[in-house]
C-alpha cells in the first residue's frame, strides 16, 4: 500500500488530496463533534448555529478548542500523513520533515515572517479599504464578525493557564496542521503541476488564504504563505516553515494577552503611518529571501527525484 499512487500524475494526486481531506473532515469531524457534544453537554444543534453561542461561557471556550483540535487531526493532520503514505515510500523526506541544510534557517525562517507584521499590517489595511456591491460586502463582514467573536472569546481570557491553551490550540494546531496540508503535500504537488516553485508556491498560498473564507484578511494571509511558501522551498525543510508560523501566532497571542486593545479591530490606522515602515519591511524581507535563495541547496530535481518513473515502468 505505501507508496501505492506515486506514479500517479501531479494533477491526479492533487484531485486524490482532496478527495482525502474532504472525507476525512466530515467523516471523523463528524464522529468527534458528535463525542465533543457528549463531553461538554452543547447540543449539536447549537454548536453548529453559532448566533446562539454565549461568548462568556467557559463551556464554549472549551467547545471551540475542541473543534479546533478536530480540525486539526480529521483536516490536517490524517489528510497529510496519508497522502505522504500513499504517494511515496518515504514519507518523512515527502514531508520535507527533515532538519534544514542550513543551521541559519531556523533563524532567518522565523525573522522572514516576524519581520514582515509592518508590511503585512499596511497591506491589510488596503485590504479593508477595498470596496464591494453592499449585497457580497455584507456578505463578507458577517464572516468576519463571527470568526472575530469566536478569536476575542479565546483571547479575551486573562489567566496564564488560558495564554498557553491559546499557544498550544492556536498557534501550536494551525503552524503545525496547516504547514503540514498546505505546504508539505499541495505545495509540493502544485509545484509538480507548473513544475515551476514559484508557481506552486503562489497557488498553494492563495488556497491557504481562500480555506480562511475570510476576505477581509486574504490578502495578507496570502502573503504570508508566500513567504511560508519560500521559507519551506528553499530551507528544504517543513520544520522551518512550521516553527516561523508558530513564531507569528504565538507572538500576536502574546501581545494580545498583554495588550487587550488590539482585540478591537475597529481601530482605525492611516496608511500614510504605516507605509514607511511597510516599505522598510519589505525590503528587509526581499533581503532575507535572498540570503535564503542564496544559500539554498535544494533543487527541483532533488525533490521529485523519487517521482520519477524509471523507463522500465513504461510499456512503450
Amino acid at each position: 500500500m505505501k507508496g501505492l499512487l506515486k506514479t500517479k500524475p501531479a494533477g491526479t494526486q492533487f484531485l486524490i488530496l482532496i478527495c482525502i481531506a474532504l472525507a476525512s473532515f466530515f467523516l471523523l469531524g463528524l464522529l468527534g463533534t458528535i463525542l465533543l457534544s457528549k463531553v461538554t453537554g452543547m447540543s449539536l444543534e447549537t454548536m453548529s448555529d453559532s448566533s446562539k453561542w454565549d461568548y462568556n461561557s467557559e463551556t464554549l471556550v472549551t467547545v471551540i478548542r475542541g473543534m479546533q483540535l478536530i480540525q486539526f487531526v480529521s483536516l490536517f493532520l490524517i489528510p497529510g500523513f496519508l497522502c505522504a503514505w500513499f504517494f511515496s515510500t518515504d514519507s518523512k523526506k515527502y514531508l520535507g520533515l527533515t532538519p534544514p541544510s542550513n543551521i541559519g534557517y531556523w533563524l532567518v525562517g522565523a525573522g522572514v515572517i516576524v519581520l514582515a507584521i509592518p508590511f503585512v499590517n499596511f497591506i491589510g489595511e488596503l485590504n479593508r479599504n477595498v470596496q464591494f456591491p453592499a449585497g457580497i460586502e455584507k456578505w463578507m463582514k458577517a464572516q468576519e464578525v463571527e470568526a472575530s467573536k469566536t478569536i476575542k472569546a479565546l483571547l479575551s481570557k486573562h489567566t496564564v493557564k488560558d495564554l498557553l491553551l491559546n499557544v498550544i490550540f492556536i498557534a501550536g494546531l494551525a503552524a503545525v496542521g496547516e504547514e503540514l496540508l498546505f505546504r508539505g503535500v499541495a505545495q509540493r504537488l502544485l509545484i509538480k503541476l507548473c513544475k515551476n516553485p514559484w508557481a506552486g508556491i503562489i497557488l498553494s498560498a492563495f488556497l491557504f488564504s481562500a480555506m480562511h473564507v475570510q476576505f477581509y484578511g486574504f490578502f495578507p494571509r496570502f502573503l504570508l504563505g508566500i513567504l511560508l511558501g519560500a521559507v519551506y522551498w528553499y530551507s528544504g525543510s517543513l520544520w522551518t516553515a512550521i516553527l516561523a508560523h508558530f513564531v507569528y501566532d504565538g507572538l500576536l497571542i502574546v501581545l494580545s494577552y498583554f495588550n487587550p486593545e488590539l482585540l478591537n479591530e475597529e481601530n482605525s490606522v492611516k496608511l500614510s503611518n504605516i507605509a514607511l515602515m511597510g516599505a522598510i519591511s519589505f525590503l528587509v524581507v526581499v533581503l532575507l529571501v535572498g540570503w535564503m535563495k542564496k544559500r539554498s541547496t535544494v533543487t527541483y530535481a532533488e525533490v521529485y527525484a523519487e517521482d520519477a518513473i524509471p523507463v522500465k515502468d513504461h510499456p512503450f
